[in-house]
């Protein structure tokens, strides 16, 4: 019901049949013509009996929804169209049954009337291959915590400034199981939320979006709040925690036609839900096929399949439930929005792509009179209806067209770089700062430590210079704060009072002296054979110097 009415709708806003509504309006009616639809109707069985098996048409106390489209890898075509809700557009079914619906879930609204789904983490593949894009590896290190982020480490070259803003937002992750610096694709594997704003703090958030755009990736609906600046545009909202939180109502058969560029070579396809039409005679009639452009290239396409690939086939990622039941190499990523209100799985084999939202179709009315979505948490298996109803219908899919493996990703997206921690001593907090960066490590500024560095200038690092890690390891930078002494050199091997003398000399007041092996000490006769703390190290000059002395021996 739902796809042949997206079908009409597909063809009535097709200028092939008219110059205006009405014209195409008479044409689709009065026109004779046989059209062959590009459904697959064992796809479409599957997700259908799936469906119905998990997400019920009405649920007391949730507007519940649920929908799957499934598009062919470089072509566009959609091959599934599935709701819990079957369709009715007769006034007297809807008014008096809940469980019918002529709103079109799959869909933008101008071809069914939904208003999209916000896509939660589904939307840190589109991150993912900006940073592959940009130069970056899957093998690189960022730091996953949560924490505040200053809005001006944003970079963003399309707006005032170049950066996304000033002051700071706070965010927090799902998994806080996992910390510190993990590689990227532990980070994604885990959707760990901090991974991705490390990864963007690296980028230019306009790129980003750009990406997104040349993925096709839209609003299903205007946008209709008047405070942003991408009011009555479909257009993503630009901000920092869409990179990780997919914050944006997109339609899931756009979601399934962005994976299947991932899939496929980084070839998009706008999605198209016919193969033929005939006229009256048998004639061939032209209608507006699909339209294929590069998403992202070849190569990032291949990155960002190997992450996803590893979301599914390694215990540690989220997607395992995508694994094929025929051995057949699928990509995916799950998501999940605040309060679990909406579920997603999306991926694809090299042959279909698919996406399946399961969650609040609509507001309810609550307890206090207010109407909101809500959590599906506390629906008997609704929050993870999605790893049932994906699976159903590719590993149907997989039955059918099968599916080769994934093309192998060039080395600069999956190798791990191992860099030289640079000695940092000596320079100003910003100097270091900027070595830094721009040998892509992540820097954090530690505690004031005692130092003969002049204050304020960086006394160590930790990890320290010379150091080999990988690219993007975090690095914490310690100030000085000028109030320690070298204890001087030459001390071993003098006499214990020649030792004293150089050290009162160099500020230390209290100097102690110990014997080797035990005995008396003569520091006028005997000589020193090690000093703490040692030679060259720093010291306050109230800290007590020891020299140990070769006691019974000249």
């Amino acid at each position: 019901g739902h796809f042949c009415d997206y079908v009409q709708r597909y063809i009535k806003q097709d200028p092939n049949f008219g110059e205006t509504a009405a014209e195409r309006e008479f044409n689709f009616s009065r026109g004779g013509y046989q059209i062959y639809t590009t459904i697959d109707l064992d796809m479409q069985a599957a997700g259908n009996e799936a469906t119905r098996n998990n997400v019920p048409a009405v649920m007391d106390g949730i507007d519940v929804g649920s929908a799957s489209s499934s598009v062919q890898v470089k072509t566009g075509r959609v091959l599934t169209m599935v709701q819990n809700k079957p369709f009715s557009n007769i006034p007297e079914v809807l008014e008096s049954d809940p469980g019918y619906s002529a709103i079109n879930y799959n869909t933008d609204y101008d071809l069914g009337g939904s208003g999209g789904f916000q896509v939660g983490s589904t939307f840190k593949a589109v991150t993912l291959a900006e940073w592959i894009k940009s130069g970056h590896s899957v093998r690189d290190v960022v730091n996953v915590n949560s924490r505040t982020v200053p809005f001006d480490t944003i970079r963003a070259s399309c707006m005032p400034d170049g950066v996304y803003g000033f002051g700071s937002w706070d965010f927090t992750n799902d998994n806080e199981g996992t910390r510190g610096n993990q590689t990227v694709l532990t980070a994604m594997a885990k959707s760990i939320n901090g991974g991705l704003v490390s990864m963007q703090q690296k980028m230019d958030l306009c790129d980003t979006f750009d990406t997104a755009k040349k993925l096709g990736i839209h609003r299903a609906a205007n946008q209709t709040n008047e405070e942003l600046p991408t009011y009555g545009t479909q257009e993503l909202s630009m901000v920092p925690s869409n990179v990780y939180g997919g914050i944006d109502e997109i339609a899931p058969i756009t979601m399934a036609s962005a994976y299947a560029a991932f899939a496929g070579d980084g070839t998009v396809c706008t999605p198209v839900p016919i193969d033929l039409i005939t006229g009256p005679g048998g004639e061939e009639v032209p209608f507006t096929g699909s339209t294929c452009t590069e998403g992202v290239s070849p190569e990032v396409a291949a990155g960002v399949a190997y992450a996803l690939q590893y979301t599914v086939d390694n215990p540690i990622g989220l997607a395992g439930h995508a694994r094929s039941a025929y051995g057949v190499p699928h990509l995916a990523k799950t998501g999940t929005t605040d309060f679990v209100r909406d579920n997603w799985t999306v991926g694809a084999s090299t042959e279909v792509a698919t996406a399946t939202w399961v969650g609040n179709a609509g507001p309810v009315q609550l307890w206090d009179g207010t109407r909101d979505r809500v959590s599906t948490q506390g629906f008997g298996g609704l929050m993870y209806a999605d790893t049932y109803i994906w699976p159903a219908i590719m590993n149907t899919a997989d039955a059918k067209y099968g599916g080769a493996e994934f093309p192998e990703a060039p080395e600069s997206a999956t190798q791990q770089t191992i860099v030289a921690v640079p000695d940092v001593t000596g320079k100003s907090f910003d100097e270091a700062v900027s070595m830094l960066i721009q040998l892509g490590f992540n820097v954090s500024e530690g505690a004031v430590v005692d130092s003969s560095i002049p204050s304020g200038q960086i006394a160590s690092s930790d990890p320290g210079a010379g150091a080999s890690v990988p690219r993007g390891t975090g690095v914490t930078i310690f100030r000085s704060n000028g109030a320690a002494t070298p204890v001087p050199d030459g001390l071993v091997g003098s006499t214990g009072n020649a030792a004293k003398s150089a050290l009162n000399g160099a500020g230390f007041d209290s100097v102690e002296f110990a014997c080797e092996a035990g005995g008396k000490t003569d520091p006028k006769k005997q000589r020193v054979v090690a000093v703490a703390p040692e030679s060259g190290s720093d010291a306050l000059p109230s800290n007590t110097v020891t020299l140990t002395l070769s006691c019974g021996k000249r």
